[in-house]
């Protein structure tokens, strides 16, 4: 686990190094926030400053890589997990204050050389608005995804027997298709800005823009609808089927993350080209809005605006709704923290998390946050204990860290609920005629006394 999270951490790092570097190469004739003269985009003292912004962004990543060999170190699942998004948010927030910075110089670079551009008034293009939406694709290209989101729920639901499960993977497949429609929704409602003075070269610009997105959004809507199937493939294939098609998946996923790239510098550098074919520019004079990175406008009636990169869609936090938008993020962000790792906390501090309880007709298998497992004494078929889980895990619901397992999981061709502690044996194996059961207590000899207080329950 500690391995699997330092890689993230290393590629989190290396791509924050990579793709933040776009900020400070020209597009639509601005380089990190600041709108300059087309002849000075290559004057030494812009270059010195995205130079340096960019070699800042490397020193960085060195430095949060090192910072980061130290989670190797941790041996509770709970601090990795808390140090992994500590760092995380520490390399995030030095990043934007390094941003803030060489946006900062950037502008300081401009006005002390008087490179001031003349502010034009908006021009308004009726074509151009009422063709805006002509490359668009429409809301029929999501049918496919849709279709094949609803499919999997209903055909999962009605043949396996968790409807929590069906349920989880169902609604999730749907709400994502639902949030791709409704960003797709956003982008034909994005107003147009001519740029130049040329028509022709507006629309272009206008059409890339709205064209790639909707590709993107409508490419990932069908991506994520397979996600419905989950449930269902998970007892009805083999372990060696289920561990083919899991690769398959994660390759397509792989693939997916690299289509995502290709369209957006696609559409920046088509912008870029068509932009330098047009005589003039047009400067609205918006920099003040960009100057923390983000868009502030408290006059825009805008909630969502095209970021200056041509790669994505910013909140207008100058707007209340804009604000509330970022405060319900941070908040979900922080509650996504605290629900993950308090479980991880119980687990690693706490003196027996998992509990097993014997009644005179029923076992109780219970853990922190989670269900708790009755099962009647009558329906057991066999009880033992092993000193070693079988081979070819797949987890389906619940956790699996270097320590514990804990939740759903699928164990060869069967379905499986694991208590266990990996370090602790004896392990009790409890088997039904549809289900297998496993459980430690933290403390092997006191899982030997469980054991044998079972057996007395189960042979009377």
């Amino acid at each position: 686990m500690n391995i699997i999270f330092l890689l993230i951490l290393l590629g989190i790092n290396l791509s924050m190094a990579l793709l933040g570097r776009i900020i400070a190469n020209p597009h639509k004739n601005i380089i990190l926030e600041t709108t300059l003269p087309k002849d000075k985009l290559n004057e030494p003292q812009v270059l010195n400053v995205r130079q340096e912004y960019k070699k800042r962004l490397l020193l960085i990543a060195a430095a949060f890589s090192i910072f980061d060999l130290l989670i190797l170190l941790t041996t509770y699942d709970s601090i990795t997990l808390l140090f992994f998004m500590l760092s995380l948010f520490m390399m995030l927030g030095v990043n934007y204050y390094t941003e803030i910075l060489y946006i900062r110089k950037m502008t300081h670079v401009k006005i002390t050389n008087g490179w001031i551009l003349p502010t034009k008034p908006l021009l308004v293009d009726t074509k151009l608005i009422q063709n805006k939406n002509r490359k668009l694709l429409s809301y029929y290209w999501y049918l496919p995804g849709i279709l094949i989101s609803l499919g999997g729920t209903i055909y999962s639901f009605t043949n396996y027997q968790q409807a929590l499960g069906t349920a989880i993977f169902g609604v999730i497949s749907l709400l994502m298709a639902g949030l791709f429609i409704f960003l797709h929704y956003l982008v034909s409602r994005l107003p147009v800005k001519p740029l130049t003075n040329d028509e022709i070269i507006n629309q272009q610009v206008n059409d890339a823009m709205r064209h790639y997105w909707s590709l993107l959004l409508v490419s990932s809507a069908f991506i994520f609808s397979p996600l419905s199937f989950i449930p269902i493939l998970s007892i009805t294939l083999s372990y060696q089927s289920g561990m083919i098609l899991t690769i398959a998946y994660f390759i397509l996923l792989t693939i997916y993350v690299g289509f995502i790239f290709y369209l957006l510098f696609k559409l920046r550098r088509t912008q870029d080209q068509l932009i330098m074919q047009a005589k003039d520019y047009r400067y609205g004079d918006e920099d003040q809005y960009w100057r923390y990175g983000i868009y502030i406008n408290p006059e825009d009636p805008r909630i969502f605006v095209p970021d200056r990169l041509g790669m994505n869609i910013s909140t207008n936090l100058g707007r209340p709704a804009g604000k509330i938008s970022m405060i319900v993020l941070l908040i979900v962000a922080v509650a996504a923290v605290a629900l993950s790792s308090i479980p991880l906390m119980i687990s690693d501090f706490s003196s027996n998390p998992f509990r097993m309880t014997v009644t005179t007709d029923d076992i109780s298998l219970s853990a922190p946050f989670s269900k708790t497992r009755e099962i009647p004494l009558d329906i057991i078929t066999s009880v033992q204990l092993i000193d070693k889980l079988p081979a070819n895990r797949i987890r389906m619901f619940g956790s699996a860290t270097d320590h514990y397992l804990t939740g759903e999981f699928r164990i060869g061709d069967e379905s499986a609920y694991l208590l266990v502690y990996n370090n602790e044996v004896p392990i009790i194996e409890i088997k039904t005629e549809n289900y297998t059961y496993y459980y430690t207590n933290k403390d092997g000899e006191k899982t030997k006394k469980e054991y044998e207080e079972l057996i007395k329950k189960v042979n009377k």
